[in-house]
């Protein structure tokens, strides 16, 4: 079962988790303004929560990116992604 995406949508990268709760919680990472938003969760399916990620981060750029244009890639490609607890002890 997968519990994390990825997706590059160029400035953005998109992330989506489950939650424990059972919801898709989302974040984007914009690399030109070097801001984390954190998206309105999905509480239906992995498809649901992807197309919705989409959604919300094309009216993030043109918004509060700075682009009034901007439109995603017409096919985005989703990578599933399991992070490792890393424990940095110094």
């Amino acid at each position: 079962m997968i519990t994390s995406c990825l997706a590059e949508l160029p400035p953005l990268t998109v992330e989506i988790e489950r939650s424990p709760d059972g919801l898709w919680t989302m974040r984007l990472f914009d690399k030109r303004a070097g801001a984390k938003v954190i998206m309105p969760p999905s509480e239906f399916g992995l498809d649901d929560a992807k197309l919705k990620a989409v959604v919300n981060a094309q009216f993030y750029m043109r918004k509060h990116g700075g682009d009034p244009a901007w439109t995603p890639p017409a096919a985005v490609e989703w990578h599933a992604f399991s992070a490792r607890e890393v424990i940095w002890e110094t």
